[in-house]
């Protein structure tokens, strides 16, 4: 009984092991780091050919801080998504859609009019979002 059982553990390990290389080849960390007025913005994301997801941090005057995670989807130089997190110190999560443009070794953080559809905020459909006057511009952190 043990004879069959090891040559198909050996392939499951050679078959887990190329897949978790092909995801490596895929996925890339990156870092980005923004401040703006005594505000410090971390943002630590993994980016596919279509999607990215990581952490955002979000640290205001040292006083107070929002994190958590982002997911979304890349068309072209745009990153669109969603921002989950918790004030700290509250247990309570909130939601919050998040826009950002890619300019060289910067992400430009966009605005835009916000809509809610059951309980659920985002960016309204056909109105642009504003990349001209960004809270935050993520440098790449090297």
């Amino acid at each position: 009984m043990k004879k069959p059982l090891l040559p198909f553990l050996g392939i499951i390990f050679i078959l887990s092991s190329c897949y978790n290389s092909e995801i490596d080849r895929d996925e890339t960390t990156t870092m980005y780091q923004a401040i703006n007025k005594g505000d410090t913005a971390i943002l630590k994301i993994k980016l596919t050919d279509k999607e990215f997801y990581g952490q955002y941090e979000v640290n205001y005057h040292g006083a107070y801080k929002d994190s958590g995670g982002v997911t979304g989807i890349i068309k072209g130089d745009t990153l669109k998504g969603t921002y989950r997190f918790q004030h700290y110190g509250i247990e309570k999560w909130h939601t919050a859609p998040i826009a950002l443009l890619k300019k060289d070794d910067q992400l430009i953080m966009g605005e835009g009019s916000l809509e809610i559809y059951m309980n659920i905020p985002y960016f309204k459909k056909h109105i642009p979002i504003n990349y001209k006057n960004p809270k935050f511009v993520f440098e790449k952190m090297r």
